[in-house]
């Protein structure tokens, strides 16, 4: 682990603010990292929050970009809106965070990971992000931590629309109607962008992108029967992209996505306990042409949760559920040997939640029918230091399924194969301390941790998968939110350390020194923000990669109680920088970089009936 004394100082600082503000209260924020409904102070993870309010005054346009102001995230994006993006959470690959749409489990099963870039902002509500391995409650994938989207629940009709550089335009309208105890709420968008050439060395023309969707979340209550809902969420589009593998004179290089979930839930709270019972179904469809065909992935899923918690007392209670998916490619061109799974698991954890002490043992069962059974826990204790101050540690294990392309893709006619059914799932071990304070004033949070993944799915020299290296990621994260002069300031640093174990190398695209600082003021009816985001060097893919610093500046002006104009301005010194490289020209030396954005621009208006 890091240096002791490196918590030692943090604790320090932390409580020297604590002792000054003692009397101070704090807001209670209510998250789901458990499956059932916590104080954010009683949860004993690192845990992010961010609001429909933090979206809409930040005027962000993607996800994506959305996650890079939060600490511990890395997002390595392989040009402009809408292209792939690779988000790192402490470190580990895209696939190693667990993607969860109200719940749900959503991403590609060919892939093994969601496609963020392709999850569009107008449909989201709030955003819990729990670090650390989770898989005693989540299962698969969860590696690193879980991203949970709650989609939208507007109380007032609104519509909007933004405009911006390279032929940017964004359409969206929400709201909700209550008829006696239903109430409906809807989202609608439509996005679109010519956007910029990606790929330096690659077909010199415009990649664009174009995203419709729409949403709806119906909600019945009644007191004898419980809580009713029904969820749908849906987007298409394309995205066209330049590849490293095709002819430089290619265009045809085209992304066409289409996404849809439908769930349906009960939940109905008694006297000393409550159950939940959720169903969904979903789709992950993408459609790709190159210069070598046209191919489709194709995931579909089933869904079956139920949860029940039980409070033994007053400082006791248990938790636990069934949880069931099944996955099938077999709509996929890609023949697979073996085009779906079911998976099977049970979890039960106990909660302990006294005035100074907290605690919490979590296990879980998970059955794949494709490599067989996998136990995971979760272990951890706080304690309250003071009214606003609490510790906590905690220990966790997690694993990542093999993927359907691991496992079973095809190998091409005349190439060795590309596949290995023999594959063993990746094993993760974290282990975390923490200190979070809040009040009014000030809100400050430290955690250091080590990740440890083993039996990592890495390819050899003739690109064959096997289960070879174990990677270790440990670092310390430090955020601090508070107000001084009528600003508010919300800064947050990570260091991180990530390295294969069996070479002592640096893992590529993880940056050792992140740093976020976001100082905003309210002028009335005008609010202004700039924000800093700084990344240190760090391994690419063919060399290293330089350092850099963007600086963004957002406004907004409400004119009255209906209209609100907004402004963003993306790069604000319009600096050169690379954040990914491709490949290179090794009869040249020539380096082939993904291009970034140059200064941009983003307006707009938006009016609340």
């Amino acid at each position: 682990m890091l240096k002791k004394t490196t918590l030692g100082v943090a604790i320090t600082a932390a409580l020297s603010l604590s002792v000054s503000a003692a009397e101070q209260s704090i807001e209670t924020i209510t998250v789901t990292a458990n499956k059932f409904e916590q104080s954010i102070n009683n949860v004993l993870a690192s845990v992010n929050v961010i609001t429909r309010n933090d979206i809409e005054t930040s005027n962000v346009r993607d996800l994506p970009t959305l996650l890079t102001t939060q600490v511990g995230f890395q997002v390595n994006p392989n040009g402009g809106i809408g292209q792939n993006a690779g988000v790192s959470l402490r470190g580990t690959g895209s696939g190693d965070t667990l993607i969860l749409i109200d719940g749900v489990r959503t991403g590609s099963a060919t892939l093994g990971q969601k496609a963020l870039s392709n999850v569009p902002l107008n449909s989201i509500e709030r955003i819990e992000i729990i670090k650390g391995s989770r898989a005693a409650i989540y299962g698969s994938d969860a590696l690193a931590g879980v991203i949970n989207i709650i989609t939208r629940e507007s109380d007032n009709l609104s519509v909007s629309a933004t405009f911006g550089s390279d032929a940017y335009q964004d359409y969206q309208v929400a709201g909700s109607v209550k008829a006696g105890d239903v109430t409906t709420a809807f989202n609608a968008g439509f996005e679109k962008t010519d956007n910029f050439d990606v790929l330096q060395g690659a077909a010199p023309d415009e990649d664009g992108f174009e995203n419709k969707n729409l949403g709806f979340k119906v909600n019945y209550t009644d007191t004898h029967f419980g809580n009713f809902k029904l969820l749908g969420q849906y987007s298409e589009g394309f995205a066209d992209y330049d590849s490293r593998f095709s002819p430089a004179t290619s265009t045809v290089e085209t992304s066409d996505f289409k996404n849809y979930q439908l769930s349906a839930g009960w939940n109905k709270n008694y006297i000393s306990q409550s159950h939940s019972i959720d169903i969904a179904i979903s789709t992950d469809d993408s459609h790709d042409t190159s210069v070598f065909g046209e191919n489709d992935f194709i995931t579909k899923r089933m869904q079956l949760d139920y949860n029940g918690q039980y409070n033994l007392s007053e400082v006791l209670n248990i938790s636990g559920g069934v949880n069931w998916y099944n996955d099938d490619v077999s709509h996929s061109s890609t023949q697979y040997d073996v085009q779906e799974r079911d998976v099977l698991a049970v979890f039960i954890g106990a909660y302990y939640n006294a005035e100074k002490v907290l605690a919490n043992l979590t296990i879980r069962q998970d059955d794949d029918e494709q490599f067989g059974d996998e136990t995971t826990y979760t272990a951890a204790a706080g304690y309250h230091l003071s009214e606003d101050a609490t510790f906590r540690i905690s220990q966790s294990t997690g694993f990542k399924a093999p993927t359907f392309n691991d496992l079973y893709f095809p190998a091409f006619p005349g190439f060795p194969p590309s596949s290995n059914p023999d594959l063993e799932p990746e094993k993760s071990l974290n282990q975390e301390i923490g200190l979070n304070v809040g009040f009014d004033i000030a809100s400050i949070d430290v955690a250091i941790f080590r990740n440890d993944i083993e039996d990592k799915i890495s390819l050899d020299s003739n690109f064959f998968p096997i289960n070879l290296n174990e990677a270790r990621y440990e670092g310390v994260e430090f955020s601090l939110s508070q107000q001084f002069f009528g600003f508010d300031s919300n800064i947050n640093f990570a260091y991180l350390s990530a390295e294969d174990e069996e070479t002592g190398a640096e893992l590529r695209n993880v940056a050792k020194r992140t740093f976020n600082w976001e100082l905003s003021k309210q002028f009335g009816a005008f609010d202004a923000r700039l924000d800093m985001q700084y990344r240190s060097d760090r391994e690419g893919a063919v060399t290293r990669l330089g350092s850099y610093t963007l600086w963004n500046l957002a406004g907004n002006y409400q004119v009255n109680e209906h209209l609100e104009v907004s402004l963003r301005v993306e790069n604000l010194f319009d600096k050169e920088y690379n954040a990914v490289d491709s490949n290179a020209d090794f009869t040249t030396g020539q380096v082939y970089y993904y291009n970034t954005p140059e200064r941009r621009f983003f307006a707009g208006a938006s009016y609340q009936f």
